[in-house]
């Protein structure tokens, strides 16, 4: 007798198989998640916060005043008018000194404590002077070489610094700068002399005068004066003890 179910019972060993064969090749899932899972949200932990550190200043110096730097040549000139009489001319004795240091701070040629002085103190002889002339430490130098008329343009300039070094208000007056024909010449007040004339005064510490930065010369009200062509005042610090400033 013919066995029917010998076919089917190899189909189900075959099925059989092969079941086991899918579920030995296939993913593992144990590593999958239960559909349950749910995460666990790690708790917040405290962050520390960084403090900058606190600056503190340390402590500077306190800058202290100090009395103005001295020019070179500043010396402090003698309290003595006792009068003279030099070249013709009278002068003081403390207007001779500064003069005589101006001399060595100079080192030129010209003598300007003898024959370069062209006209002194306690004198009205010039108008076109605005009375600057009529009381002490008023004093006008030539800049010409002696016994000729040739002028020593090399000279003016050191002449100005060695004077105004001094203690001289100091400009040089060129040809007709005063009135027609005025010769040149230095023209010089002395800082701080007690006998100078108020019009002297007004050269130093007036509109147009030293300390503001001007020539001197006086202007009528209301016009610019002109600007000092030497740069400005020396300023020594015998002056600044006297009250006199830099007015500019």
């Amino acid at each position: 007798m013919i066995d029917n179910n010998r076919p089917m019972s190899k189909l189900l060993w075959v099925l059989l198989l092969f079941t086991q064969l899918v579920a030995c090749s296939g993913p593992s899932r144990s590593d999958e998640l239960p559909a349950t899972f749910t995460p666990v949200t790690p708790s917040p932990t405290s962050t520390q916060t960084s403090i900058p550190p606190t600056l503190t200043a340390s402590p500077t110096a306190t800058m202290l005043p100090t009395s103005t730097p001295e020019p070179d040549g500043c010396q402090k000139p003698p309290d003595d008018y006792t009068r003279v009489e030099v070249n013709g001319w009278m002068l003081n004795q403390r207007t001779l000194a500064m003069l005589a240091h101006a001399q060595e701070l100079y080192g030129g040629e010209q003598e300007i404590t003898g024959y370069a002085i062209t006209q002194g103190s306690y004198t009205n002889n010039v108008s076109a002077s605005f009375g600057t002339h009529s009381g002490g430490g008023a004093v006008d130098l030539s800049v010409l070489r002696r016994g000729t008329y040739t002028v020593l343009w090399d000279d003016v300039e050191p002449l100005i610094r060695a004077l105004r070094a001094a203690g001289f208000a100091a400009w040089l007056r060129d040809y007709g700068e005063l009135h027609a024909d005025s010769p040149i010449h230095i023209h010089a007040i002395a800082i701080g002399d007690q006998e100078l004339s108020s019009a002297a005064e007004e050269q130093l510490t007036g509109p147009a005068g030293y300390f503001r930065g001007y020539n001197g010369i006086p202007v009528v009200e209301g016009d610019i004066p002109t600007p000092d062509r030497y740069g400005g005042p020396i300023l020594c610090q015998w002056m600044i003890d006297i009250s006199y400033q830099d007015l500019r």
